[in-house]
């Protein structure tokens, strides 16, 4: 049978060289212009992880310790202004003790914001932690924020989690 097809010999299609190099530069390229061109909330979610990291370390405190000798919780953490939080804990005649956070560098018992990020909603709360890590009776809600971004941080009531 005769094929009617008229195939010029120096037609030819990619080399597998040159496929192989374009989709190299397109996997270079393709992370620059994503950064470029998306929201960068990566400092607001770091604090959002430094905050709760912090509020972990309240609870796990407050579940090793002793409750003091009138049944109150010993550990918490005041949020005092839209920028700084501090952890406390109480001694046995219930005078509070600020206690140094964990990864603040120099050590401090005071965590600041850096600027632009703001807690939103929460401010004035005082997170007390009893010894079953438990906030107590209500979930404590706690929003940090950066020019229109939000994050908001839920501590569950009874059971004490922090997702």
């Amino acid at each position: 049978m005769k094929r009617f097809c008229k195939c010029n010999i120096n037609q030819r299609g990619f080399t597998m060289i040159e496929i192989v190099v374009v989709l190299i530069l397109l996997a270079i390229l393709t992370p620059v212009a994503v950064n470029r061109y998306s929201t960068n909330d990566a400092d607001l979610i770091a604090q959002e992880g430094i905050i709760k990291s912090h509020l972990r370390f309240a609870q796990i405190k407050a579940m090793g310790d002793t409750l003091q000798p009138n049944n109150n919780p010993r550990w918490e953490l005041e949020i005092a202004d839209a920028k700084t939080y501090t952890l406390y804990r109480r001694n046995d005649v219930g005078t509070r003790v600020a206690f140094n956070l964990p990864g603040e560098t120099p050590p401090s018992e005071t965590h600041s914001f850096p600027e632009g990020i703001n807690i939103t909603s929460g401010v004035g709360t005082v997170v007390v932690f009893n010894d079953w890590g438990s906030p107590g009776t209500n979930d404590v809600n706690l929003e940090l924020s950066q020019s229109s971004i939000k994050k908001t941080i839920i501590i569950t009531k009874n059971t004490g989690f922090i997702p």
